[in-house]
Order: structure tokens, then C-alpha cells, then sequence
């Protein structure tokens, strides 16, 4: 997979309905000096914020990502200027949006929820609360954890 500060981690549903993490190359500048590119193993280091990854998720799938079957729940506005700000603190992490959350289905909520948190946190374990222009939504935890890879 590529490295975490090249790459975002996105939720979309698979054509059986099943939330599925998708990794998504992104190109981030080079943070050398004038000139410079990076040497053999060494990676940009510029970070990639929540809120790159939540407006991306509201952009949707890819070409390539929607060949491969994967969507957005339908309920799930196809507008990058939903993500208003993501403010992350401690255990927890609060995706302000340009919209009236109460109207999103439990299956956009799963893919915002997952998507931040995993933005925020390499393991996802945060508490993410959604408010819009309607309120606040009580915290959710993503329900999607990673497996551990098979002992060798």
C-alpha cells in the first residue's frame, strides 16, 4: 500500500453493498529544496488532513474506482463543498458539513464516520461526531477495523 502521507484512505460501497476501504494515490509536492527530489526510500512529507479526505469522499468515487463497481450512498451529496472543517482533538474528531446531517442514511454516515477517522488516526479508533446545518449527531466509532496481517 502506499505510504500513508501519499495516499488517502476512503470508504465506498462494494456492488454487494458491503463498506470496503479504499486507498487513493495522491500526488503531494516534494518538500526538498529547489531542485531537489526525494533520494531512493524517502518520501515526501507533506500530510494529508481529514479534511482532504472527507471532501474527497463527497467528490466520490474515480473512473477507476467506479469501473471496479465502487460507490457513495445515494443519500451522500456529490459536493466538495459539503466538508465545511474537520477538527480533530484527543479521542475524538468533528466533521463539520454544509448540510443537514439528520437527512443522511446510516450507510453515508457509516462512510463519513470511517473516513475521518481513519484520516485522523492510522487505526481508526476515534469517536466522530457529524454536525450540519440541523445539529449535531450523537459520536460514532467506524465499525470497520483492520485485520492483522497472518503471523509468518
Amino acid at each position: 500500500m502506499p505510504p500513508r502521507d501519499s495516499r488517502l484512505l476512503l470508504f465506498f460501497f462494494s456492488p454487494d453493498g458491503e463498506l470496503l476501504p479504499v486507498p487513493r494515490n495522491v500526488e503531494v509536492p516534494w518538500q526538498g529544496g529547489r531542485g531537489s527530489s526525494p533520494e531512493e526510500g524517502e518520501e515526501a512529507s507533506a500530510s494529508l488532513s481529514p479534511l482532504k479526505a472527507v471532501t474527497a469522499l463527497f467528490q466520490g468515487p474515480n473512473k477507476a474506482e467506479r469501473r471496479a463497481g465502487l460507490r457513495n450512498a445515494p443519500s451522500l451529496p456529490r459536493e466538495a463543498s459539503a466538508a465545511e472543517r474537520v477538527v480533530t482533538g484527543g479521542s475524538t474528531v468533528e466533521v463539520r458539513l454544509n448540510l443537514p446531517v439528520r437527512r443522511l442514511t446510516a450507510p453515508a454516515r457509516d462512510q463519513l464516520v470511517c473516513t475521518a477517522a481513519y484520516a485522523a488516526h492510522a487505526q481508526g479508533d476515534l469517536s466522530v461526531t457529524l454536525v450540519g446545518q440541523d445539529g449535531g449527531l450523537a459520536p460514532a466509532e467506524c465499525s470497520l477495523r483492520p485485520v492483522p496481517a497472518p503471523a509468518r
